[in-house]
């Protein structure tokens, strides 16, 4: 088997097995300083997650000659045989806030199938979950459009379970957002819930406009 083909199967058992060390080292969690000044940095999680990850490939890898480095922050994994070298990364996302989510990447710039884990720190201790970033994309029925190239949030609670076998289910890149946005455009038009926004009075107004001359859109 080719080194590129090895690694693609390699990386959910590898991130799994990685969330899962983190989740059996509670201990460590409680010690680890989650602020640096001002910064939301999660330093010293990359550090820990570092050396999980570590272990996590020792037990996961049966290719001998296979080597690998991680640099942080998040883990960027360097995957060594030979003179061949293969570069992935595993995302790293934490919270504490209450509606179990945090701020995700800009449309434009992400890779919706990178494997992420994600830390929960709660009042009462931490839970973790892990699995293709897209897997966690807040998408609801009636979401509004973005001014700026969208950042939908990460939802904790969608992502798997560590003792959860990985979904390796992959997400096109090919404006899969839009196609949701345009989704819950109609959707607010035809089903109207909550407050209505300005952006619904334009998007009846592009519907109308379709209407009246469809052969303008014909090639679209």
């Amino acid at each position: 088997m080719g080194i590129d083909l090895y690694i693609e199967n390699l990386m959910p058992k590898l991130t799994q097995k990685t969330c899962q060390l983190i989740q059996n080292r509670e201990a460590k969690l409680h010690s680890i300083q989650w602020h640096i000044g001002e910064s939301n940095v999660d330093k010293e999680f990359s550090e820990f997650a570092k050396i999980c990850c570590e272990d996590a490939f020792s037990e996961c890898n049966i290719r001998s000659q296979l080597k690998i480095q991680i640099e942080i922050p998040d883990l960027l994994l360097t995957f060594l045989e030979g003179d061949t070298k293969v570069s992935r990364k595993i995302e790293l996302k934490s919270t504490k806030s209450r509606d179990r989510s945090v701020p995700g990447s800009t449309i434009l710039n992400l890779d919706p199938n990178i494997w992420t884990i994600f830390c929960l720190r709660t009042t009462s201790g931490f839970e973790l979950k892990y699995g293709r970033y897209h897997l966690g994309i807040a998408k609801g029925t009636h979401d509004l459009l973005q001014d700026r190239s969208p950042r939908p949030r990460l939802i904790f609670d969608n992502f798997q379970d560590p003792d959860e076998e990985p979904n390796e289910i992959k997400k096109s890149n090919d404006k899969f957002f839009y196609k949701h946005y345009a989704a819950t455009a109609i959707e607010r038009i035809l089903n109207p819930k909550g407050r209505k926004s300005w952006q619904d009075d334009l998007i009846e107004e592009i519907v109308r406009e379709v209407k009246r001359n469809p052969n303008r859109f014909k090639d679209i």
